[in-house]
């Protein structure tokens, strides 16, 4: 007897019930990854013995600058020169130059406990002496399993924009051999940087004559 079409789709939905009933399915149903979501954090710790008088009583913390292509949601990575990895489940809690902004002046309050930071945008009554200005231009892991920062910060009086200081900085994290295969030990190696640079900003500030 001859079987239509329709009855020979029928036989086939049967057969894949089947299947099922009995373990094997018809299609793979693969599991969508869930992505990770990273912080990064302070890890500074306040000075053991008395510091010397602060330059500076009070110091504002400007938005920190990035380079375009880290300013996205997710981690971002070197795998050789002129090329950059994007992983869609490896992402920031907060966006990246927010997290080094807030950082940053968490790890300064922490290193000068004479001094209060504060992040911008400050209260109309709040004058700071100091400001903070930080632009990288690179931070991350790159290909040869480092993490780096580079760039330079920029210390400014209250009133104007004529430099108390003006320092490159160049930090690096890691060994030379093959990147972390855990994201979560490279934020954390980023982590460490931020503290690095605080210590040298912190470093600097009181190097300048205290306020008077």
């Amino acid at each position: 007897m001859r079987q239509g079409p329709g009855r020979r789709a029928l036989v086939a939905l049967a057969c894949c019930a089947l299947a099922l009933a009995g373990g094997t399915g018809c299609v793979s149903l693969k599991r969508t990854p869930e992505a990770r979501f990273f912080v990064l954090r302070a890890l500074a710790e306040p000075p053991a013995a008395p510091q010397p008088p602060a330059a500076f009583r009070l110091v504002g913390m400007l938005p920190v600058s990035i380079p375009g292509y880290l300013d996205r949601a997710q981690l971002v990575t070197w795998t050789r020169p002129g090329e950059l990895r994007v992983d869609e489940f490896l992402r920031w809690a907060e966006p990246l130059d927010a997290a080094i902004t807030r950082t940053l002046a968490e790890n300064l309050d922490l290193l000068m406990p004479a001094t209060h930071v504060v992040r911008t945008p400050w209260a109309a009554g709040v004058k700071p002496r100091c400001r903070v200005r930080v632009r990288l231009r690179q931070f991350g892991p790159e290909a040869d399993g480092e993490v780096r920062l580079e760039g330079r910060y920029v210390l400014l009086p209250a009133g104007d924009e004529k430099p108390l200081a003006i320092k490159p900085v160049s930090l690096r994290r890691g060994a030379l051999a093959a990147p972390s295969p855990d994201p979560g030990a490279d934020v954390e190696a980023m982590s460490e940087l931020l503290r690095d640079l605080a210590g040298e900003i912190a470093g600097t500030i009181r190097e300048i004559p205290p306020e008077s």
